[in-house]
């Protein structure tokens, strides 16, 4: 017959389970540079997409008045959906340190291809929701896969939506870059000194990286591998408190299960 030690020993491997389970996840996001499906990156986004947003809006109004007007293929945009799309970009990489130009050339893309999909919708509405559908099935594909797939689709049909220029892509990521640094300080631009160049990097800052430390140690616990008791479980006395009998198992209220 099962003891309590070897019970406590059993929600001790639950608990351990669930960290691994929960730190490979995160490995495997970060190494396919999607980090901004994590919880943390999820609950970066979401924190801050607002601010963003409101800058950006901000700026739009201000650019309006300038004779070179560097933000003038966003005018009339989503900015929220601007904001958003530059952020979960950014965030993909952000325990990474990449170079400021790749970065803002990747959120140029993401921002052109939804406003090149948002005309698409206007003229054949039933094929851009079918392929987008499509598309957000393969949700462990990353961007690129997408949009080669969605350029591949559009010439095929003859979609005439031009693409923008690399260079615009850079100037609106590097000036989405620029927004998200002054309103949320989640990352900085650090310059590189090699022999004959200087390469400027996308960095998080300390506080970040702590932050996500934090979250990620706090959370890692939050889902152990859960596993039938071995001796008899532990009374509940109220709704929190019974089943398993360690302290380190996160208490769970009592829960309701169909289908057993």
């Amino acid at each position: 017959m099962a003891t309590i030690e070897e019970q406590i020993e059993l929600e001790h491997r639950m608990v351990q389970s669930g960290i691994d389970r929960y730190n490979k996840q995160i490995k495997q996001l970060s190494d396919k540079k999607l980090e901004s499906k994590t919880k943390h990156g999820r609950t970066i986004v979401a924190g801050i997409c607002d601010k963003v947003s409101q800058e950006l809006a901000s700026d739009l109004e201000k650019s309006k008045k300038l004779r070179n007007n560097k933000l003038k293929l966003l005018n009339g945009c989503n900015t929220r959906q601007v904001a958003y799309l530059s952020l979960i970009t950014l965030v993909d990489t952000i325990s990474r340190g990449i170079p400021l130009v790749a970065t803002a050339s990747n959120i140029g893309k993401q921002i052109e291809t939804q406003f090149r999909l948002d005309k698409w919708l206007e003229t054949d509405r039933e094929t851009a929701t079918n392929l987008i559908n499509m598309a957000n099935k393969k949700s462990d594909k990353g961007f690129e896969h997408k949009r080669h797939g969605l350029n591949f689709k559009m010439n095929k049909d003859g979609v005439d939506i031009p693409l923008w220029v690399n260079s615009d892509r850079i100037n609106i990521g590097v000036r989405m870059i620029d927004i998200i640094i002054r309103t949320t300080g989640i990352v900085y631009v650090k310059k590189e000194h090699y022999k004959r160049k200087t390469v400027s990097y996308v960095v998080a800052t300390e506080d970040t990286l702590k932050w996500v430390k934090g979250f990620n140690d706090t959370h890692e616990t939050n889902l152990p591998r859960y596993a039938p008791c071995i001796i008899e479980p532990k009374d509940w006395d109220s709704f929190w408190g019974g089943g398993y009998h360690s302290t380190f198992v996160n208490e769970k209220p009592f829960l309701r299960v169909h289908g057993l």
